[in-house]
């Protein structure tokens, strides 16, 4: 099962399975509202089995370093924002249009460093965790990031893309992304996956045939799921 747990501008969601898994730590505030979705479902932190990051962006990452002395679990988090992670900073937010440029300020805050307790490239198996999913590498938003796709045809994918903030079941490119081209390469693998649905790091989620509207080059010709055009 999945639930999200709606942070000040961003999402966390909470795992059920054998054991439950925590991806995402919202902002630098959002603690109190991570500890009540816990423990609207009987838990508290210590009964995590692990905490994920789809990258180390601070309204991701804002909440980690508390959450890992509280629960005792690892952090798990790419190898490509881990050094995000000990810092404490977002590095390069990179606006992709005029929004972007006028929200940087205001969601360009530092948060309290850690030291991830497990660090990944491609992925792994989330198994072991008590989930039936998987962690692949999506990297395009930042060097680090990634998506969580699940046994069900669900997968987080932290901001590879937004929802809309008016018209549910869409998505939207997301404000910020470092490598447009990384990005698009990310969508092209979670298209392949042939997801149900998509659950992002802002607003709500959307289907899975709404990556297909991404996966075209500037001349209009649709790319294919091998990243060429036809």
């Amino acid at each position: 099962m999945l639930i999200r747990i709606k942070g000040a501008i961003s999402n966390c969601y909470l795992l059920l399975g054998e054991r439950p898994v925590l991806v995402d730590t919202g902002a630098p505030g959002d603690l109190k509202r991570i500890l009540a979705g816990l423990k609207a479902h009987g838990l508290a932190p210590a009964d995590l089995a692990l905490i994920l990051l789809t990258h180390g962006h601070s309204n991701h990452a804002g909440c980690a370093a508390e959450l890992q002395r509280r629960s005792g679990v690892h952090v798990a988090l790419h190898v490509g924002d881990a050094e995000l992670a000990r810092t404490g900073h977002n590095g390069v937010l990179a606006p992709q249009d005029i929004l972007g440029r006028v929200l940087r300020p205001f969601v360009d805050e530092p948060f309290e460093p850690f030291e991830p307790g497990l660090l990944f490239r491609d992925g792994f198996s989330l198994e072991p965790y008590g989930v039936k999913g998987r962690v692949l590498a999506t990297p395009g938003h930042t060097a680090g990031s990634a998506s969580v796709v699940l046994a069900s045809g669900e997968a987080i994918i932290g901001d590879v893309l937004r929802g809309s903030f008016v018209w549910p079941n869409k998505s939207r490119p997301h404000w910020f992304c470092r490598d447009p081209e990384s990005n698009t390469r990310s969508i092209v693998r979670l298209a392949r996956e042939g997801l149900l649905r998509c659950h992002p790091g802002v607003f709500g989620s959307f289907p899975g045939t709404e990556l297909g509207q991404y996966l075209r080059t500037d001349t209009g010709e649709v790319m294919a799921l091998s990243g060429e055009p036809v």
